[in-house]
């Protein structure tokens, strides 16, 4: 009997100690655990964006501009600012009498896109694009720079989604400008 109660006491012992709660692995900090972890969250960080414009009638006008932005994990900015590029294509044709003009415009943008409250954002740009020449009367190419400084609207539909709303003023524009016949620039957005 006494060999009995020993037994039942060493199995109840094991068994309080087998139903008591284990550490868990995500309290101890594994070089590899982290590494997963910031893969995951730059990911998080990445937002796809970008505008399209469309316009027809005796001028015909498609703009896409696609973008991908990245937020940096920032305390000290409360992660309020975005870094992004994108491409660009603006399709144009414009009927005079029977003559059509046609050009194909590309080429690449940077920009930095600041939430200054939930709404409101500081937004700057630089763009490179490639267009046709028309001032040497020669079918040649040129790139045309413009550096946009401005501000605009984000309506929120999710954490990092919404439409916006931007005026942009190009401090590079001359008028002799191949691509934009104004200094001012609004656009219509998005960012998933």
């Amino acid at each position: 009997m006494k060999f009995f109660l020993n037994a039942l006491l060493f199995l109840t012992s094991f068994s309080g100690f087998a139903s008591s709660p284990r550490p868990s692995l995500q309290n101890y900090s594994y070089p590899f655990m982290q590494l997963e972890e910031e893969k995951t969250r730059f990911w998080d960080r990445v937002s796809i964006g970008g505008n399209i414009g469309l316009q027809f009638g005796n001028t015909t006008y498609i703009l896409l501009s696609p973008s991908l932005g990245y937020t940096p994990k920032t305390e000290f900015l409360n992660n309020r600012l975005m870094f992004g590029l994108g491409v660009t294509y603006i399709y144009s044709r414009t009927k005079y009498a029977d003559v059509k003009y046609t050009s194909n415009i590309y080429g690449g943008r940077l920009f930095t896109r600041f939430l200054v409250t939930d709404n409101i954002f500081a937004y700057t740009e630089y763009e490179s694009l490639n267009a046709p020449n028309y001032l040497t009367y020669k079918n040649e190419r040129a790139w045309v720079n413009s550096f946009f400084v401005g501000g605009g609207y984000l309506q929120r539909f999710s954490d990092k989604g919404g439409v916006t709303i931007t005026a942009l003023y190009n401090l590079a524009w001359t008028t002799n400008n191949l691509i934009y016949s104004s200094p001012w620039n609004i656009r219509i957005g998005f960012i998933l």
